[in-house]
């Protein structure tokens, strides 16, 4: 009996290294020396889905808002979606910048932004589901035709008393581009109730406004410059955490840019926590 128990004790061991060692380390995982668990950066691309609102504005309420959050819910795992505010009281002033940009521009309102132009630039549709499958489609041309240049991925995200944080990892899949990178973190609710024109119908005082961005992590809505590396770039965002928000409705996401001019990025990808 002896006997025979180690043996399956050798067996078992000879699996184990064979499991072990045959597993190589892939070039997008790592960890760090507190043995927290390894990274990995998906070699994937996410399109930019920008909803530019405010409580202000009718057709906001009674399309943008739905459509957009339609388009949410039947792709969001291809999607990095979020809400600026204008002249409103959720704006957030340093996200004027980015929805200010001319690709962003036109006017009519609500603006929905998908990758690097607008998805309706004639205005948004009044069918909601229209709405959805219009920025799914741009959202799908968007990842067909750009290939994947830079993966990043976020993680331990947390409120420590009056701050929110989150980490960002971040590495190039292709060494050979150029130009100049900057990788942008903000921070955003979910659940915010805020009363909203609607067109043809009376205000909603309890117009849930979801992805509404919160806060700039980053020394502007550009975010800070990143070099082009194949090696994992990590650092921790940090941000104010205002009292009156909700811990549990936050969220953090990450845009790589590439800067064109002063006043023109180019979106490259981007992932959300």
């Amino acid at each position: 009996m002896k006997k025979h128990f180690l043996k399956i004790t050798s067996a078992m061991l000879m699996l184990s290294s064979i499991l072990f060692f045959g597993c190589s380390k892939d070039d997008d995982s790592s960890s760090d020396n507190n043995n927290t668990p390894a990274v990995t950066i998906e070699q994937k691309n996410r399109a930019l889905v920008i909803d530019i609102t405010g409580t202000w504005c009718p057709p906001c309420g009674a399309y943008g808002i739905p459509g957009f959050n339609d388009a949410i819910s039947k792709g969001k795992d291809k999607m990095v979606p979020f809400a600026i505010h204008i002249s409103d009281p959720l704006t957030v002033t340093a996200m004027t910048n980015v929805a200010s940009m001319g690709r962003f521009m036109t006017s009519s309102v609500p603006r929905i932004v998908v990758g690097n132009g607008l998805a309706f630039p004639a205005g948004v549709y009044t069918d909601i589901g229209l709405t959805g499958d219009k920025i799914i489609e741009c959202v799908d041309t968007f990842i067909a035709n750009n290939p994947v240049v830079v993966g990043v991925t976020l993680n331990n995200l947390k409120v420590d008393g009056s701050n929110i944080s989150v980490d960002v990892h971040s590495k190039f899949f292709n060494t050979a581009v150029t130009g100049d990178y900057q990788i942008a973190v903000y921070f955003y609710e979910n659940g915010v109730i805020q009363t909203q024109k609607m067109s043809g119908q009376p205000d909603n005082p309890n117009q849930q406004h979801d992805h509404t961005i919160r806060a700039v992590a980053t020394p502007s809505a550009w975010g800070e410059a990143i070099a082009v590396s194949g090696d994992i770039r990590t650092k921790t965002y940090t941000a104010p955490m205002n009292a009156a928000w909700k811990s549990q409705n936050m969220g953090a996401i990450a845009v790589i840019w590439r800067k064109v001019s002063s006043s023109d990025y180019l979106y490259i990808n981007g992932n959300i926590k």
